[in-house]
């Protein structure tokens, strides 16, 4: 096959160009060194080829491949067929194989591997897209639907797909995984540098990261930026489809996402503060070897179908091969750092103490509090499978263990960046007795609670001593952190920016403090918004009347301000206008298939020409061919055909069946009740695969309009009767009105949700994104715009950044 091929052409050639460059490091030579960019980029190609050929695939619904067969149907639109594309862990791979080939490629071209260390990082990188390309060789998304099929005969066609998971029919979910894995495709290029490092300390060569400082901030930037634009996607996508009122909820998939986020984070605030001679000479390049760990456990959770999650969309298993690269990944990103640290780590210390409160051990200790929230995710997600395994038992972690654990480590993240902030503008005397009085003011917020609602949750006497003081705090604590962080970084902003005649460098100040604004904004208003969702509910009872009048009574809704009025109640199904021809098989077909399909069941259509009814069977023969439907068993007598209709049935194929009857190839044998008229086909052809209700509403809050929309349920029929929420959201300046709908039989059980903030949360996001593109693109020594233009203004002495490489 076509896919097959272009796999194993990338596995060789990847393969091959690996062993070249790990050949060229150990011997420190450039034989062949010719050929290695040209291998790696025939790789790259024949992946994003043979992801090109998927794709394609799935838009003709070629269901030959039993992948797309098994992800996809002729109902769903174009954009959700190519969201089939990485539905499951064998497109998935594809995708991220491609995107790390294409990564290696840039890297290669743009650096080149003239140098053995350079060829050792190329060599890790292309072998990383090379392990993937091996992988779909053992478990591939170009499998034959003979492999699915295997009793059906050889040629054996599907006429239609089994479907996607209705939660991916979403435009949210069709640029969700793309962006995601762009992330985590950007990260091989850090963790291949790390490990480089720790391979070139350990030979007595003295490392690399110092002279690859540049290239690995651009990269985890790049894979910041688009990591935090995935997690953004996924949460709105969360609560337009899910129906939870809100962007976040602890699911086990969206934490496990989270992990590797806090963690370059972390990471990123760890490079920014190395120096060769430093505490980070270390810490900084382990970090950064550890992404990619961080990122295939993820992975391996999303996929893996271990926890039970509404994200989980493949549920096959990751693989001994997913498996094997965790592993790997594990060992080479985090077990080779710590080994040289425990082992080979030099005595640093000259027995001279600087002060204390520094600017590096301010980020030391952002660094630290940031690991701390992520060990805090990790472990309320490793927690529950080690039990699992040690004891027998499940055990269920909850959003509670999340927000306890997560809220004061947060508070010191916070007080701590605001402190950093002004310490880097008042000095340390001045910013002390900031950081004191906002420190004071967070522990009386603690202490005031207007109302029960803002308590971070509720607790019972019963409660372990943390619980229950983390617990009873009040989310006033937040405010004045967020107020210090935003002061401060404002301040600090205008106090840099004026000062510097380089733009770049001012541009850099800018995306600094929209960054830490930004997250600042976003975490008070996603605390304040879960806490404050006011809900109530209405039954409208005669929805189906009401809709058709010309004016309609309107509702309130009890305890709020809101009233609803029912414009128009529809019940649907898709495909709206089915058509048999695109699930059964013409005569043509039939006879094309031949003995492919001999006593298998098929739904063959076509119109009576002749009719020879018998005291056990009536012969039907179709479009005047050699190919019959034969309708047989009790009923048979009274099946109503005439010559001229067009009929469909579904039976078994049996070819040679009458050999005394003249003109006769092929019989479809079905019982009278899989025989029908195309235009009322019976039940075994019926196309329904989803079924909707929804309501029309107008929705009012304090008597006036403030929005019309529809909202209901699908069900999806063949998948498990699968029930997805279609909400309807109006986006109000202060607050969002968040309407759920349970429609049936004419009734509607609505569910109002006020949700504050949500326009802020938002716009928080934007500012948080637009930061980082323009520190990435601005930067004076590490920026991308640094390679498109050199006639960048020096910063001055004080502002003067280590040198890019290129």
């Amino acid at each position: 096959m076509i896919g097959t091929a272009l796999l194993s052409g990338a596995t060789l050639t990847g393969l091959v160009a690996t062993l070249l460059l790990f050949r060229g490091y150990l011997r420190r030579d450039d034989a062949y060194a010719t050929a290695v960019v040209p291998l790696i980029g025939t790789t790259g190609a024949l992946l994003v080829v043979a992801l090109g050929y998927l794709t394609y695939q799935f838009v003709v619904t070629d269901y030959t491949n039993a992948y797309v067969w098994n992800n996809t149907a002729n109902y769903i639109p174009l954009l959700y067929r190519v969201t089939g594309v990485y539905a499951g862990n064998e497109g998935s791979i594809l995708l991220w194989a491609s995107l790390t080939a294409v990564v290696a490629f840039w890297a290669a071209r743009r650096r080149g591997i003239g140098s053995p260390d350079a060829k050792l990082v190329q060599g890790l990188t292309v072998g990383i897209a090379t392990y993937f390309a091996a992988m779909l060789l053992v478990d591939s998304p170009f499998t034959d639907i003979a492999a699915e099929f295997p009793e059906m005969n050889e040629g054996y066609v599907p006429l239609d797909g089994t479907g996607l998971n209705p939660l991916l029919i979403d435009p949210y979910m069709a640029i969700h995984p793309p962006i995601m894995f762009i992330g985590y495709a950007l990260m091989t290029m850090p963790f291949a540098i790390g490990v480089a490092h720790f391979v070139s300390t350990i030979r007595g060569d003295g490392g690399i990261f110092g002279d690859w400082i540049g290239s690995i901030t651009r990269w985890l930037r790049a894979s910041w930026l688009f990591l935090t634009a995935a997690i953004v996607l996924g949460s709105l996508w969360s609560y337009r489809v899910l129906g939870w009122g809100g962007i976040w909820a602890w699911d086990p998939v969206e934490t496990a996402v989270l992990i590797p986020w806090i963690f370059l984070t972390a990471t990123l605030h760890a490079v920014m503060n190395y120096r060769s001679r430093s505490t980070y000479a270390t810490l900084a390049p382990a970090m950064t070897a550890t992404t990619l760990a961080l990122v295939v456990y993820a992975t391996a959770i999303v996929r893996s179908g271990v926890f039970r999650s509404v994200h989980s969309f493949a549920d096959d298993g990751i693989g001994f091969a997913l498996l094997l690269l965790l592993a790997v990944t594990t060992i080479l990103g985090i077990g080779l750092p710590l080994g040289y640290w425990l082992l080979r780590e030099p005595d640093a210390s000259s027995g001279e103490s600087g002060p204390w409160i520094s600017r590096p051990n301010l980020l030391h200790l952002a660094v630290l509090g940031i690991g701390l929230l992520g060990f805090v995710s990790v472990w309320g997600l490793t927690f529950p499978v080690l039990n699992t395994y040690i004891t027998g038992m499940e055990v269920e972690v909850t959003d509670t263990y999340y927000n306890m654990w997560s809220y004061p480590i947060l508070l010191g993240i916070l007080l701590t960046l605001g402190f950093y902030m002004d310490y880097d503008v008042e000095g340390r005397r001045r910013a002390l007795l900031s950081l004191s009085a906002f420190t004071a003011a967070t522990l009386v917020a603690a202490l005031i609670a207007p109302t029960e609602a803002w308590m971070l949750t509720d607790t019972g006497p019963n409660d372990a001593l943390f619980y229950r003081l983390i617990g009873d705090a009040s989310v006033l604590s937040l405010l004045p952190p967020v107020a210090y962080v935003t002061l401060t970084v404002l301040k600090r902003a205008l106090e840099l920016i004026p000062g510097s005649p380089n733009r770049h460098y001012q541009f850099k100040q800018v995306g600094i403090a929209m960054i830490h604004v930004g997250f600042a904004i976003l975490v008070v208003t996603v605390a304040l918004s879960y806490l404050f969702t006011a809900q109530s509910s209405v039954i409208v009872s005669d929805a189906r009347q009401e809709a058709e009048l010309n004016d309609a009574p309107v509702h309130d809704v009890p305890d709020s301000a809101y009233a609803v009025q029912v414009d128009d109640y529809r019940e649907y199904q898709r495909p709206a206008d089915p058509d048999v021809r695109d699930v059964a098989l013409s005569v043509e077909e039939v006879t094309a298939r031949g003995e492919s399909i001999h006593e298998t069941a098929q739904p063959v259509y076509g119109t009576v020409t002749e009719i020879n009814q018998g005291p056990e069977a009536t012969i039907v023969q179709l479009d005047d061919s050699p190919i019959w439907l034969g309708v047989v068993g009790e009923g048979q007598e009274s099946v109503d055909v005439s010559e001229g209709d067009q009929v469909v049935g579904v039976g078994f194929v049996m070819w040679d069946y009458l050999p005394d009857m003249s003109r006769t190839d092929a019989v479809v044998v079905a019982e009278p009740g899989n025989v029908g008229p195309v235009t009322n086909p019976p039940e075994a052809v019926d196309q329904t695969r989803v079924e909707g209700s929804a309501v029309g509403l107008t929705v009012y809050e304090g008597g006036d309009p403030i929005g019309s929309g529809s909202a209901g349920q699908e069900q999806y029929r063949q998948q498990g009767d699968m029930e997805v929420r279609d909400v309807f959201v109006d986006r109000g300046l202060a607050h969002d009105t968040y309407v759920i709908a349970a429609v049936d039989d004419g009734t509607a059980s609505l569910t109002i949700r006020q949700i504050p903030l949500m326009n802020l949360m938002r716009a928080s996001t934007v500012v948080l994104l637009t930061g980082m593109l323009v520190v990435l693109l601005f930067d004076p020594a590490y920026g991308l715009a640094r390679a498109w233009s050199r006639r960048t203004d020096q910063p001055n002495a004080a502002e003067a950044e280590t040198p890019s490489d290129d």
